[in-house]
């Protein structure tokens, strides 16, 4: 940015003609005289000097945050990089982006016909002159940035971190799954997120389903029964509860069933469902007080792991 304020700036003055001067200043010695530029000269200056810069701020405010927001979107979350790292390399594209194209910002500002300020080369080795051109670029730089942050107005702000949300989740989930089965002999078990926005139950993990699902946190399912009641339920044959509805998968026949929810600071984050207790020979069953009493510290634990996504 710097070299591109000083490279403007000598080819602005380097247009510049000369203008009859008004009042007079000493420079360097007594014996060099040096016409003081007029208010008219300095405001020129000050004008010539800020407009490229406000350019020059829109498009590196626009590039640092697109290409902050693109890598935090992508890199950020597949390498768990911090946004502070993501908006750093940002950074060095905005800079990269101010080197290859100050030349083009220059060349476009100088055919906007802004009147020159006319000053003698004398006059441009003035430190009031430099002052003033130092004044109105960093003016310009500013406003520009400021403009170019209406940006933020575009961008969801919020992506990044929900997607690194969900696959920190993800893993929670995933290892609920795996876990739940294998100590609590089950055949199947669902870590249901809950999702105030949309006032659902989530989850991206169930043995033997594919994809995310989705149910409504009402107490027309058992699971949405749960988290509005904030109640474990130990249920040895679910068709014969009236909360249970066959979900899409009505191949799987579910039997035995036990929900408990995760409770965050008096709030139900997530539900830990378990289907089909198996004895050692298969068989279903239904569970036990034991089962309930591992499932609800299952519970605990989970909600200290999703605290820290908090």
């Amino acid at each position: 940015m710097a070299l591109f304020r000083v490279r403007f700036a000598h080819r602005v003055l380097a247009r510049s003609k000369p203008v009859p001067m008004l009042g007079v200043c000493k420079f360097a010695s007594e014996a060099d005289i040096v016409a003081k530029p007029t208010p008219l000269q300095m405001r020129r200056l000050f004008v010539i000097s800020a407009v490229p810069f406000v350019a020059f701020g829109i498009v590196d405010q626009s590039v640092l945050l697109y290409a902050g927001d693109a890598i935090d979107n992508t890199l950020g979350v597949a390498l768990g990089l911090p946004t502070l790292a993501a908006a750093a390399m940002g950074q060095v594209m905005s800079d990269t982006c101010g080197v290859a194209f100050g030349g083009t910002i220059e060349a476009a500002a100088l055919k906007l016909g802004l009147p020159l300020p006319g000053l003698t080369d004398a006059q441009q080795r003035l430190g009031s002159v430099k002052r003033v051109s130092t004044l109105g670029g960093v003016c310009g730089v500013i406003l520009g940035c400021f403009i170019g942050m209406g940006n933020l107005l575009l961008i969801d702000l919020k992506a990044a971190e929900r997607a690194k949300k969900e696959k920190e989740l993800a893993k929670i989930m995933k290892t609920v799954m795996e876990d739940g089965r294998t100590v609590l002999h089950c055949d199947r078990a669902t870590l249901w997120a809950v999702e105030e926005e949309s006032n659902e139950l989530w989850s991206t993990f169930a043995d033997g389903i594919q994809g995310t699902m989705r149910i409504p946190k009402k107490e027309t399912s058992l699971a949405g029964w749960v988290a509005c009641n904030q109640e474990m339920v130990n249920i040895p044959d679910v068709t014969k509860d009236s909360r249970w509805t066959k979900n899409a998968n009505a191949q799987y026949a579910t039997k035995s069933m036990l929900c408990a929810p995760v409770v965050l600071e008096d709030k139900v984050i997530a539900v830990i469902q378990l289907l089909n207790k198996l004895d050692e020979q298969g068989a279903i069953i239904p569970f036990d007080q034991s089962d309930a009493r591992a499932v609800k510290m299952m519970a605990c634990h989970t909600a200290m792991f999703m605290a820290q996504l908090s």
